[in-house]
């Protein structure tokens, strides 16, 4: 097994399962512009770059319609966060099983939206850091977010892992010389994934303890 120092996660698609509550959002704003629901299978295609360009991407390309549609978003999933929303298999007995260990979050969604959901699921209290979309930072695939927790944090790049069920986060975790685990059970194809060639992929949460110890 890899000693590891930190651990990064990303949160929607890793740690939870957010579609069901982004795409009642989406399709709240779509309806609110007269426009027709989209399936959740095209939200879980179009997450993961933050709200506005989610929302283009909703939008087929219709920037028209935007002014105003991420303000009706964000309130939508304001009072509708954690409705359907919920952890993934086995990850609050894997946090706890590395608790001793720093561990950060970054989200390219807002942190408004992120430390609530995490606190509601139960979960933030294993977290020293949190960096979300409104940071200041530029979003994943930038490296500069991951570069903020390791240097805070002070850990070893070499025995640093983010975990990521997207091709962003294997690509800030490259960027800013992590190492990089990618999860296939969360919003991207798996072969989607092997073609960013993350360092480990696990298929399940708990999948984290037969690759690393904490060192």
């Amino acid at each position: 097994m890899r000693p590891v120092s930190l651990f990064i996660f990303d949160l929607d698609g890793t740690l939870v399962n957010t579609l069901d509550d982004i795409a009642a959002s989406v399709n709240h704003t779509l309806a609110a512009f007269g426009r027709d629901p989209i399936s959740n299978d095209a939200v879980r295609r179009y997450v993961g770059d933050g709200i506005e360009m989610l929302l283009r991407r909703a939008f087929a390309g219709g920037e028209k319609m935007l002014e105003g549609a991420v303000d009706i978003y964000k309130e939508h999933h304001r009072r509708n966060l954690v409705i359907r929303s919920h952890l993934y298999p086995s990850v609050r007995e894997t946090l706890e099983y590395f608790k001793s260990l720093p561990m950060g979050v970054i989200s390219n969604k807002t942190e408004e939206f992120v430390g609530p959901l995490m606190a509601r699921l139960g979960i933030a209290d294993y977290f020293k850091m949190i960096v979300g979309a409104d940071s200041g930072l530029p979003l994943k695939p930038a490296p500069h977010s991951v570069l903020k927790i390791v240097t805070t944090i002070g850990a070893p790049k070499e025995r640093t892992v983010i975990v990521g069920d997207g091709t962003t986060d294997v690509r800030a975790g490259k960027a800013a010389g992590v190492i990089t685990c990618s999860a296939t059970y969360g919003f991207r194809p798996e072969d989607e994934l092997r073609k960013a060639g993350p360092d480990y992929m696990i298929h399940e949460f708990s999948e984290l303890k037969k690759l690393f110890n904490p060192a």
